[in-house]
């Protein structure tokens, strides 16, 4: 099996995993809230840019996931060196999967909580919704590879980091293409004189379009949320009938929940409608 890297740390030998879980952090900055009155259009844009956005890490949460992802790693390949190739113990098998699989779920929470960085840096650089697509799959494959770099310890903002990182990515991707497109032209002489650039124009999703993929969603709220989060959606977003939308305060004073309870909640029924929204991706995907 290959060697599980990790990014070392002197207080690993003398950290529990608890020592990890049982920390009073707020991993996220807290949303924003809503008090505007909602039209039917703003309410669709509203809720479509919930599902875009990914929640934004606090920096001390951030330290603890890195430290939390590091330390996961460090406690499997211990495990892993420890092993009988030959004949691994069943024990020691199920304590490595489940280590990977926690280390899998905190990776996976650092790389969403930034996609929307990512998104912001892409859409800067791409000139076409197709550029964007592929500029935002090069950048997310750099954010994974930047989280498995990131060295939490020196106290820096990953944020800081992991836009360098895309940025050069992106420039040299973008001039190792246009190098391509030169040699690939290079046999059309009228091109070369006339030094030719050509600008793809963006394929234009419509207004209606934006529309009826949001009320395709919301549709699907009964179907996809509980009653508790059905309730908060539609509090939040002005689909109660009020045509306004609610702070989590106030929604938890009627749900007989605390404010951060109704904010965790709002989240995962967010969560829940992002995956009903996947087939419109194409058509909700930020430019």
């Amino acid at each position: 099996m290959a060697e599980i890297q990790f990014i070392p740390n002197e207080s690993f030998n003398a950290t529990t995993e608890n020592d990890l879980l049982d920390v009073d952090v707020e991993l996220y900055k807290p949303e924003e809230t809503a008090t505007a009155t909602l039209d039917p259009d703003s309410v669709a844009s509203s809720l479509l840019t919930a599902l875009q956005q990914s929640r934004l890490l606090t920096f001390e949460g951030e330290q603890l996931l890195f430290k939390r992802l590091n330390f996961l790693r460090f406690r499997a390949n211990a495990i892993q060196v420890s092993m009988n190739p030959k004949r691994p113990s069943k024990k020691k098998l199920a304590e490595l999967e489940r280590l990977l699989t926690e280390v899998k779920s905190v990776r996976d929470n650092l790389a969403e909580a930034n996609l929307r960085l990512v998104a912001s840096i892409t859409g800067k650089l791409a000139i076409s919704r197709e550029e964007f697509d592929e500029f935002f799959a090069e950048g997310n494959g750099i954010l994974l590879y930047a989280i498995d770099k990131f060295d939490f310890s020196r106290g820096y903002r990953f944020s800081t980091y992991v836009t360098h990182a895309v940025q050069r990515h992106l420039y040299r991707f973008i001039d190792r293409r246009k190098k391509r497109s030169r040699r690939e032209f290079a046999c059309e002489p009228e091109i070369l004189m006339n030094d030719i650039t050509v600008a793809a124009n963006p394929d234009v999703i419509s207004d209606d379009e934006v529309k009826e993929a949001a009320a395709a969603v919301i549709s699907k709220i009964d179907q996809t949320l509980d009653d508790r989060e059905r309730f908060i959606i539609r509090g939040r977003f002005g689909l109660d009938g009020s045509g306004k939308g609610k702070t989590y305060s106030h929604l938890g004073e009627q749900l007989g929940l605390s404010k951060e309870r109704v904010r965790q909640l709002f989240q995962r029924a967010i969560e829940k409608l992002g995956e009903v929204a996947k087939p419109f991706e194409s058509t909700l995907a930020p430019m």
